[in-house]
């Protein structure tokens, strides 16, 4: 039997595939949620995935073709949970990424803390702290002012208020998500987390991160590096990536700047933390530098969303 088995029940889970994915992430996602919607992103449906979707209960396999990018298949998922005919949408959804591991899942959805705050209607969501796979350093969250912020130490126990999660095992509320809307297909997949955290603030909708329960994630080829005595971590991404998050940031930094000032400074620590790691601990360093002010120059000019 499922582990506190209401709490289980009344979440779906939403796990977008790019490529390949771990073999055991959907079985074990099927026996820790009634409901698990898998968006196959690849240009074409990938076979072997419609084999294991359909081997396992629970499973709800829908293609999409990496229109919208990451965003996209949000969408995707989120309309189909809502529009099932004769299937009551779940309280709350989680995010999951294909290289995240979810078996902290069951313990997090079973914590009273957790619980309690999903009930909250001035919630949108609770996530677990995220551990980088390669690095073993944990991230650091960010509370957010409209002129200050500050970073939270990297370890921390129990329950911090903060201004952004990532989206992978993020546990959000339904009805919350219902007030922000779509993601934002413009911008694809960086920063598509940060704009719905933005948005929630804006309703006031405040975001938890539980220390208690960490997950492993990856994001990119991480690699340590130290500057000015503090250890940072490099993406590792290649020029084409770093290309979008020049425009994702700066496209941001606009549209968000005016309103919240200390995000704006974020978005310009961001792009120089971008710029020292790839100067200080990666390869292509002109290539992806150059890539990164590409997309610097191709925020700063396209049009933004009405």
């Amino acid at each position: 039997m499922k582990e506190s088995a209401a709490a289980h029940e009344a979440t779906a889970a939403v796990l977008v595939v790019y490529g390949a994915t771990a073999p055991g992430t959907l079985p074990a996602l099927g026996a820790l949620v009634e409901r698990v919607v898998v968006v196959d992103n690849n240009e074409r449906p990938d076979p072997a995935l419609a084999r294991l979707a359909a081997s396992l209960p629970g499973i709800e396999l829908l293609h999409h073709g990496n229109r919208g990018g990451l965003a996209g298949a949000y969408n995707r998922a989120l309309r189909h949970l809502q529009e099932e005919p004769g299937v009551v949408a779940p309280r709350q959804v989680v995010f999951v990424d294909q290289d995240s591991d979810p078996s902290v899942l069951a313990a997090f959805l079973a914590d009273a803390e957790v619980q309690a705050l999903l009930a909250r209607a001035d919630v949108a969501a609770v996530a677990p702290a995220y551990r980088e796979r390669a690095t073993g350093l944990r991230a650091r969250y960010i509370e957010l002012g409209r002129w200050r912020m500050r970073h939270l130490p990297r370890e921390f126990d129990g329950l911090q208020r903060v201004a952004f999660v990532v989206n992978s095992m993020s546990v959000w509320r339904r009805e919350a998500l219902a007030r922000l809307g779509d993601f934002d297909e413009q911008l694809g997949i960086d920063h598509v987390d940060t704009e719905h955290c933005l948005r929630a603030r804006r309703h006031g909708l405040s975001i938890w991160v539980h220390g208690r329960h960490v997950f492993a994630h990856a994001i990119g080829e991480r690699r340590r590096y130290r500057l000015f005595g503090r250890e940072l971590q490099a993406t590792g991404h290649g020029p084409a990536r770093r290309r979008l998050i020049g425009r994702n940031t700066v496209l941001l930094l606009r549209r968000w700047g005016l309103r919240e000032p200390a995000f704006a400074r974020l978005c310009l620590l961001r792009l120089g933390y971008e710029a020292a790691g790839i100067a200080l601990a990666e390869g292509q360093r002109a290539r992806k530098l150059g890539a990164l002010l590409a997309g610097i120059a191709q925020g700063l000019c396209v049009r933004r969303r009405a």
